[in-house]
């Protein structure tokens, strides 16, 4: 937890480390799924508990939903920057694209069905509303955050986050009002 070296105030520092006792496997788990590379996975978590602890102070509760969801926005939203820096760079990991092979050999055939169905039913979902627009109306109005506090958390300017919420609300407005075609 090389991470904790950088608060200076004690008692952030003591709930930090009990937020990321409590929520690092999972976080972990949801970085290393989008980069399949545990050791970057370790670095996003980390890094968006310092993010955080700028939010965090001694009377935060380790237990509540909001730190979690903070937290899984922040590790999903730097996951996808580093792999999309990544895919820029094409770098493929051999590696990789072997252990994945591997897994679909090895897995029956009724679970790789299953998993495809998923997906398909996830992508469609997806097709809906951007993810990213998901992670920037709930921080603006499950968390209350302000758009500054947003761009500071998504490494933003504040008029994106603004020109990302009005984008945000009128996909909103199309899928309830069931109009799926896109802007």
């Amino acid at each position: 937890m090389l991470f904790l070296s950088v608060i200076e105030n004690q008692a952030v520092r003591n709930r930090l480390e009990s937020i990321y006792i409590r929520y690092a496997k999972e976080l972990i788990f949801i970085s290393h799924g989008i980069l399949q590379d545990y050791h970057e996975a370790e670095d996003i978590v980390q890094t968006a508990m310092i993010k955080v602890s700028d939010y965090i102070d001694e009377t935060t509760d380790a237990e509540s939903k909001s730190i979690r969801g903070l937290l899984v926005i922040i590790v999903r939203r730097l996951s996808y920057d580093v792999y999309n820096q990544r895919k820029r760079r094409n770098e493929s990991n051999v590696d990789d694209f072997r252990d994945t092979l591997g897994d679909v050999h090895t897995a029956s055939p009724e679970l790789n069905i299953l998993k495809m169905e998923d997906r398909r039913y996830v992508a469609d979902l997806m097709a809906k509303i951007n993810e990213s627009y998901m992670d920037i109306l709930t921080l603006k109005y499950i968390y209350e955050y302000s758009d500054k506090e947003i761009g500071e958390l998504l490494n933003m300017t504040e008029g994106n986050v603004r020109t990302k919420l009005s984008r945000a609300r009128k996909a909103c407005q199309k899928i309830i009002g069931g109009d799926d075609s896109e802007e």
